[in-house]
């Protein structure tokens, strides 16, 4: 049964470079952000959203543990109030490659489901890039519902 446990430091030095690197990259090939500031824009956001690092209040960072205890991936995530009242928002969530479809992404999930129930939510919502098919199934067999979708046609200039 995959666990959800409290990052240790050395754990949240590695993820953080990896997510900040990713995400920058993520937004890059949606078409959000330019190259070449993409890099500087992604290591703001994670400033904003942890400014004390792994002991910012409120925010949750776990590593997923398998029954053998080897780290499989990790989430992030937080409750927050947000117009449809108070959810858990899941900032960053990913197994790693050689772990994956082992169901250990589901049992994260319903993890933490099961954090927001605890914490009186009303839901967990989350953000997910549109070329991510297989992140967008999951979430689906889940119970996620596409709530917003934003769109971009390229053209030549």
């Amino acid at each position: 049964m995959t666990r959800l446990e409290p990052m240790d430091a050395a754990t949240f030095a590695a993820w953080q470079a990896t997510s900040v690197r990713e995400y920058a990259d993520d937004k890059v090939r949606a078409g959000s952000w330019p190259a070449g500031e993409a890099l500087e824009r992604a290591r703001a956001a994670f400033t904003r959203f942890l400014p004390a690092g792994m002991a910012t209040p409120g925010h949750e960072l776990r590593s997923m543990v398998d029954d053998d205890g080897a780290i499989v991936g990790y989430a992030w995530f937080a409750a927050e109030d947000r117009p449809i009242g108070r959810v858990v928002f899941i900032y960053d969530i990913a197994v790693y490659p050689e772990h994956r479809r082992k169901g250990h992404a589901q049992a994260a999930l319903a993890a933490i489901d099961d954090y927001a129930r605890d914490h009186g939510c009303v839901g967990v919502q989350l953000h997910v890039f549109g070329d991510n098919t297989g992140a967008r199934e999951l979430y689906r067999k889940a119970g996620f519902i596409e709530t917003d979708v934003t769109m971009l046609k390229r053209v030549d200039v």
